[in-house]
């Protein structure tokens, strides 16, 4: 499984490794990363860009061209490398040779641990975030038709409060972070992924790809198949495939866990997936079934609305709370510009602890050959209640990144 997309935020190999060779060896002619000038002064900036044939090697670092300060980098197999400044100064081009590094001792701060198909990823040592492939166990009395894998859950957050929910009594097709379509038309026929229920579709996992940890990035690719049901045998309708990249964040400020899931699908016949205007499907998430009940869910958008006045609305981000333990804990959701029709509309559900953001609440879209959807969303799990200036700033770094090259 090759993930063909580029992300400003994305994943890499084990860790900063040994046996360097550049093109060029003399300091002079060593390669440089150069940052473009931007009107945004940023603090604990990543970067990330694509390295050339010319550079090559495993074990690299960056050094300020001025003040020779040297930051790590982490290199992926795909030459994509990832790096976490310090600051980068408004209105000025910055340089750094991108040069040999000795052997690393730097721990892997984000570790991806791996049972079968079920891949636990862990920042700083605590778990932060599981993904199910094979469909667990059900719950005791739950039927067999609700079974399903390829999801997250449970989300942490960094004091180990669960803030997801697997298999709610009341949604058993509900699953911590989860993708399916639900109103559909394709062929004449109507399937619906979401609603498992109605026997009329579902997903299914397939597989899992790469997966890594490093001291800067952790994470894997999986792949799903979206099941067509009113067919006289299963048919696959769509490929799905997930990119999830979770990052070691800088240890000053607010503690979260932050990840990343970009979502690619692709048609498998030839007769487009039409997705009529209906109020929910996509990417969902669940919050704990202790949350259920109009007054046990609070929720924030970026545009400032709480629950009910929210639904239907459109804003870059939506953070979805409650009480843990006697303490609020919660999960934000971010929407990259990218996405169709962004801002995209929000459903916030009045009375239970569900949220979505919703493209074809905005009229109907469709799925065609030969022509990839694709979604990106950024997760931050957060102790406390939301701080919207906190939330604004990690999307601003999500949606607006470091543009970089190398020369």
């Amino acid at each position: 499984m090759r993930f063909s997309l580029m992300l400003p935020l994305g994943g890499g190999t084990a860790a900063l490794a040994c046996g360097v060779l550049l093109a060029q060896a003399p300091s002079s002619g060593l390669p440089r990363l150069v940052l473009e000038s931007s009107e945004l002064a940023r603090e604990q900036a990543w970067v990330q860009v694509q390295l050339p044939s010319t550079v090559r090697g495993a074990d690299l670092q960056l050094r300020h061209e001025q003040t020779g300060e040297v930051v790590p980098m982490q290199i992926g197999p795909d030459r994509e490398a990832w790096a976490l400044l310090p600051s980068i100064p408004a209105e000025k081009t910055v340089r750094y040779l991108i040069e040999p590094a000795l052997k690393s001792s730097t721990v892997d701060r984000v570790t991806l641990g791996r049972d079968r198909s079920q891949l636990q990823v862990s920042i700083d040592g605590t778990p932060a975030f599981r993904y199910i492939g094979e469909p667990l166990t059900l719950p005791v009395g739950v039927d067999e038709v609700f079974r399903r894998g390829g999801y997250i859950h449970p989300v942490m957050t960094p004091s180990g409060r669960r803030v997801t929910e697997d298999y709610p009594p009341n949604h058993r097709h509900h699953h911590g972070i989860w993708a399916a379509w639900t109103s559909t038309r394709v062929g004449g026929r109507s399937p619906d992924f979401w609603n498992m229920g109605d026997k009329k579709g579902r997903v299914e996992y397939e597989s899992v790809g790469r997966t890594w940890s490093g001291p800067l990035t952790g994470g894997f690719e999986t792949r799903h198949r979206y099941m067509d049901l009113l067919t006289p045998t299963p048919t696959t309708v769509l490929t799905e495939d997930w990119r999830v990249v979770a990052y070691a964040m800088p240890a000053a400020g607010r503690k979260a866990h932050v990840f990343d899931l970009t979502l690619r699908q692709d048609l498998v016949g030839a007769q487009p997936l039409e997705l009529p205007t209906y109020r929910y499907g996509g990417v969902g998430m669940r919050g704990r079934h202790e949350w259920d009940g109009a007054a046990k869910t609070f929720f924030l958008t970026a545009t400032g609305r709480t629950r009910v006045p929210g639904h239907g609305t459109r804003a870059s981000w939506v953070h979805m709370s409650g009480e843990v333990d006697g303490q609020r804990a919660g999960l934000a959701m971010l929407s990259h510009p990218d996405n169709v029709r962004s801002p995209q509309p929000m459903r916030i559900h009045p009375t239970e602890p569900f949220f979505n953001f919703a493209p074809q609440q905005a009229g109907p879209l469709s799925i065609q050959p030969r022509q990839p959807f694709t979604a990106r969303y950024r997760f931050v799990a957060l102790d406390g209640v939301p701080d919207a200036a906190h939330l604004d700033a990690l999307w601003q770094a999500y949606a607006l990144p470091v543009r970089a090259r190398v020369e």
